[in-house]
């Protein structure tokens, strides 16, 4: 059993490292490697998908562009084992060895002595030694809650495939439950196994006599064998029933079913003939009723109303044309009505009409004209709002309302606006659609997918890069995972809403309110935030790279690890925020209100920190190398009162709040600033030190 199980850790370590060393090797090449990248090969991109859904992966994990060598290794990770599978089955099938269990002299073999073929190799390879245990292990890490941890995974499987492994220890023959799936043994391939015929299932020890003697005939091939019969063992007999008589009457049987169900088919398909020569005489009235001038409009519209409960594919398009040729409002009314109760099915021709209404609007000069265009855009719109609220998480996944003029629309009797506050968005595709002034107040652009798990590949997230939200009110949204990049977010009102992992890469966020929102691990790269409001903000290893807040209040803001390199926030407020263990490299931060900050561990390498008010930050192992502090405020200044006396200058700073800080790369610093760092325990070449003893 030792030299069994060594052989099947062998196998499993070679397994292992035929996925995991190429796989590996490809991941680092993907870190380090500056060379110019590719797609990921097709093949890879399936398998990646079809990993990431199984496993619960977020989607950000997955790359989409790699160095050509990890493209090349991967796929050594994805067909090496295939090759190597295959090779074991093989070799098993044919010699009952593989190259593990050749070393440790060990062969299987089927229970009459003959090798175990591919059919049993498989059943014993595939089904019982690997796929019954990982299949366990994976249900229950799916159940258990440890999904989507992946350690956990591992470890079940690890668990689970040693546990199958080590069932062979609870029978005498030492067979595991693969084994007895299969119908195989296990012998040593010099001397033989000793196998106790009396303890293997019933079925199987029920050797015909040409068996038994094959079975004599292996002993005597492999070496000494023990074989001991159970004289109790019951055999099973034939029955003797008459098997022509069953025969017939299932034959009859068969018979009368047929005839059965191809007259159900003929009369029911009669029915629905029946039901669509109904429907269609129907919908010929209906439509012959609204387009005659000549009836009263009473009648006209209540046609339209029963034609949006007849199901029938043309009838769709047809209302929404209608809503293209005029602008009554009793019949306008009679239309939404009708085409709100048709469903899901409206948005795509919806949206065409959407557009092409915008379309003209933009170009027609005509007041009257435009009155009318108005008025039908402000139909489609609200036929859009009543659809998306009706609907809700029973519209079709991922709905295209993208490139829609969803926002404000003023019109002579009453004005649009989108109004979908505390509804579920997610997994809507918004891109370059305008949503001015629209009110989206706790609105859900996110939601986790089946397995309720948030940042996994079935999350359902909204897509609104390149949008325009201009003076959209979003207090409390939930945007967390949401594309948002090139987006218009101009004076828009984002108090207390969820951006985490949001992607803002370029949106204009200028003028826009930010007070207490999310933005941890956000993506907000080259963004435009002058004059933003940032009050108490999370931005918890948020990437700022080049981003702009000119004149931008983050008083009071956590940017605690966030990359902040190269950003513009000249004369900003950023009071008692805490922006430890961030990356400033080469920001500017001229005329910017720091007072109280915590800079510790923070790299100020090459940072503009002129005029800038320094009053009580923390500076403990932050990186000055080559910081401008030229005109920084260090200390508050003397001040003249009254009366003409010098008053006392108060201490707005810590004692020793400089102590172990090395300034000695900081540049343009006066006497003054140095001699206050020095007195606040800084480090300058200039400062005194004590003699050493």
């Amino acid at each position: 059993m030792g030299r069994r199980l060594l052989a099947w850790g062998l196998e499993v370590v070679v397994f292992g490292a035929s996925i995991a060393g190429p796989f590996y090797l490809g991941s680092h090449l993907n870190r380090i490697s500056e060379a110019q990248r590719t797609d990921l090969s097709p093949t890879l991109q399936i398998v990646q998908e079809g990993a990431a859904k199984a496993l619960g992966l977020s989607p950000r994990s997955l790359p989409e562009k790699v160095p050509p060598l990890t493209n090349l290794l991967w796929s050594f990770s994805l067909g090496l084992p295939l090759i190597l599978a295959a090779g074991h089955i093989y070799s098993v099938s044919r010699s009952g060895r593989s190259l593990p269990k050749r070393w440790m002299g060990v062969q299987v073999l089927a229970l009459n002595g003959q090798m175990p073929g591919l059919r049993r190799t498989l059943l014993r390879e595939g089904i019982g030694k690997w796929g019954s245990p990982l299949l366990l292990a994976y249900g229950v890490w799916q159940l258990s809650g440890a999904f989507p941890v992946v350690g956990v995974l591992f470890g079940l499987g690890t668990f689970a495939l040693l546990g199958e492994s080590l069932t062979g220890l609870g029978n005498r023959p030492r067979r595991a439950w693969h084994d007895w799936l299969a119908g195989t043994c296990v012998v040593d391939q010099e001397t033989g196994a000793i196998i106790h015929l009396s303890s293997l299932w019933d079925a199987e020890a029920n050797f015909s006599d040409a068996r038994r003697r094959n079975l004599s005939g292996w002993a005597q091939a492999v070496g000494p064998t023990t074989v001991v019969m159970n004289p109790t063992r019951q055999t099973w007999r034939k029955s003797e029933l008459n098997f022509s008589k069953i025969g017939l009457g299932c034959g009859l049987l068969l018979v009368v079913g047929g005839l059965i169900g191809v007259g159900t088919h003929f009369l029911a398909g009669r029915s629905l003939i029946a039901a669509q020569s109904a429907e269609e005489n129907l919908y010929v009235n209906l439509v012959s009723t609204l387009t005659n001038p000549e009836l009263d409009p009473a009648a006209r519209r209540s046609a339209v109303l029963a034609l949006g409960n007849l199901p029938d594919d043309r009838v769709t398009p047809l209302l929404v044309d209608l809503i293209a040729q005029t602008d009554d409002d009793l019949w306008l009314d009679a239309l939404q009505q009708a085409l709100v109760a048709r469903g899901t099915e409206a948005f795509p021709y919806l949206r065409r009409l959407n557009q092409s209404l915008t379309t003209d609007l933009a170009t027609q000069g005509d007041p009257t004209r435009r009155r009318i265009l108005i008025v039908r855009l402000q139909t489609v719109n609200r036929i859009v709002t009543k659809l998306l609220v009706l609907e809700g998480s029973d519209r079709p996944s991922w709905l295209d309302l993208s490139r829609m003029h969803l926002g404000y629309v003023a019109g002579n009797n009453s004005d649009f606006k989108l109004v979908l506050k505390n509804q579920d968005l997610s997994d809507i595709q918004w891109q370059g659609s305008v949503m001015t002034q629209a009110q989206l107040q706790g609105a859900k652009f996110y939601s986790p997918g089946a397995d309720d798990h948030p940042d996994t590949y079935d999350d359902r997230m909204a897509d609104l890069s390149g949008a325009d939200l201009t003076d959209a009110n979003l207090t409390g949204a939930d945007l967390s995972l949401s594309q948002l990049v090139n987006s218009g977010l101009l004076r828009t009102n984002l108090n207390r809403a969820n951006l985490t992992l949001a992607n803002l890469s370029g949106a204009n966020l200028e003028n826009a309110t930010l007070i207490q929102a999310q933005l941890n691990e956000a993506q907000l790269i080259e963004a435009k935030l002058s004059k933003a409001d940032l009050t108490e903000a999370e931005l918890f290893r948020a990437n700022l790279t080049g981003a702009r807040l000119a004149e931008a209040d983050a008083a009071g803001a956590q940017m605690i690890g966030a990359d902040l390199q190269g950003i513009t926030a000249r004369s900003a407020n950023l009071k008692d925020s805490d922006l430890s263990n961030s990356s400033l490299e080469n920001a500017d931060f001229s005329g910017a209100t720091l007072q109280g900050a915590n800079l510790r561990n923070a790299d100020l390498t090459g940072t503009n920190l002129r005029d800038t008010d320094l009053r009580g930050v923390w500076l403990q192992g932050a990186i000055l190398d080559r910081t401008d502090l030229a005109g920084a405020i260090l200390m508050e200044s003397a001040r003249s009162s009254d009366r003409g006396f010098v008053e006392a200058v108060p201490n707005l700073t810590h004692q020793n709040q400089f102590e172990g800080v090395d300034f000695s790369q900081a540049l343009n610093l006066t006497p003054q600033q140095i001699s206050f760092i020095c007195t606040q325990g800084g480090i300058h070449p200039t400062c005194s030190r004590p003699t050493q003893q």
